[in-house]
């Protein structure tokens, strides 16, 4: 017989955290699931983990292998090879709480109108002894910045009259729970993004199409904070070319959908690529190597959004003198590291195509 629920779990280089991941999922208070393990080019350590647990629980646990390298390949191999009705998402190195699937599975087996449930969750040390952090409503809520890019991203669908509106939100892929069928008509995660990072969010938007959201506002969820090698090394990549290949990804991807045609949303495009260019190149001020790029970029934000006064703010601040720089855009010390940022890559995204 068929499982109700199939967890996806892609694993890579979890280590010994793996374990903890699948002992969470064991201990989930509703049983009738089946954990679908995606070995994506595992380190050997961790595929031993996989290996023995798969051994151990052959009815409820299957192993299987995704060659082509990135979680999104990963997760959608789970999904497709999955058996149950309904998907839950986690991570190789996240751990369920108990009431997990039975909470989410309750909310969307009872309402037909929605196309996605998530929760909230505690965020883990690294070493997963200490909570950091409790319920914590998701990666897309608190700053403003968040909250205004949610806004414009939300306003896209405003053409398709959509009676679920206000329902919309993003969420990060560990937390979500969906029926398979709806996220094989949505057209899965998109490889295009391959290995991560902004993934979930456009997924998120094409199921917002077929269903409205649900965030149940409970932990059931811990999500385990990276190590400080792992944490260095992102802030330091933060706005590398992978960076900005992810977001020009982004970008093309919901031109494709949303604007080239819908003319009412080619102001939304021109909103968010100003947000975006402007709080970029704020940051990049403050990097020696930064200081012509982000100039440029604020510059533009200027020209797209004329009417903003924030951007005309930011690009005043940008003619007083270097040593002005940090108490002007909020940081210690000028930094002399160097960026990952040829001309060619700046000029275009700073001329995506919008209109």
């Amino acid at each position: 017989m068929k499982p109700i629920i199939s967890v996806v779990l892609p694993f890579y280089r979890e280590g010994q955290l793996l374990a903890s991941a699948i002992d969470s999922v064991l201990s989930q208070t509703f049983q009738d699931w089946e954990l679908v393990l995606v070995d994506n080019n595992a380190s050997e350590e961790t595929r031993h983990t996989a290996r023995s647990y798969a051994d151990s629980y052959p009815e409820k646990i299957r192993l299987i292998h995704e060659p082509e390298q990135g979680v999104i390949s990963a997760r959608n191999t789970g999904i497709l090879q999955s058996q149950g009705e309904f998907i839950a998402l986690s991570d190789g190195d996240d751990l369920l709480k108990p009431e997990r699937l039975k909470r989410q599975y309750e909310v969307l087996a009872s309402r037909p109108d929605l196309a996605m449930v998530a929760c909230h969750y505690d965020l883990l040390s690294y070493d997963g002894q200490t909570v950091l952090e409790e319920n914590c409503p998701g990666f897309t809520h608190g700053s403003q910045n968040i909250l205004e890019w949610k806004s414009y991203l939300k306003a896209l669908f405003q053409p398709l009259h959509l009676n679920h509106i206000e329902s919309f939100d993003l969420f990060g892929s560990p937390f979500l729970f969906f029926r398979k069928d709806v996220a094989i008509k949505a057209g899965l995660m998109d490889k295009r993004f391959n290995p991560r990072d902004l993934e979930d969010f456009e997924f998120c938007m094409r199921m917002f199409e077929l269903g409205g959201f649900y965030l149940i506002p409970e932990s059931l969820q811990f999500y385990r904070a990276e190590n400080a090698d792992t944490r260095r090394n992102k802030h330091k990549d933060k706005h590398t070319k992978m960076t900005l290949d992810k977001l020009q990804v982004f970008f093309t991807v919901l031109w494709e959908r949303y604007g080239r045609d819908y003319p009412e949303n080619h102001p939304v495009f021109r909103s968010l690529l100003a947000f975006h260019l402007n709080n970029f190149g704020c940051y990049l001020m403050r990097f020696s190597q930064g200081k012509k790029i982000g100039t440029a970029w604020i510059r533009r934000a200027v020209f797209l959004k004329p009417q903003d006064l924030r951007y005309w703010k930011s690009l005043t601040k940008t003619f007083f003198p270097r040593s002005m720089h940090p108490r002007l855009f909020d940081y210690a010390s000028e930094k002399l590291n160097s960026i990952d940022l040829d001309d060619k890559l700046t000029m275009e995204f700073c001329n995506i195509k919008i209109y």
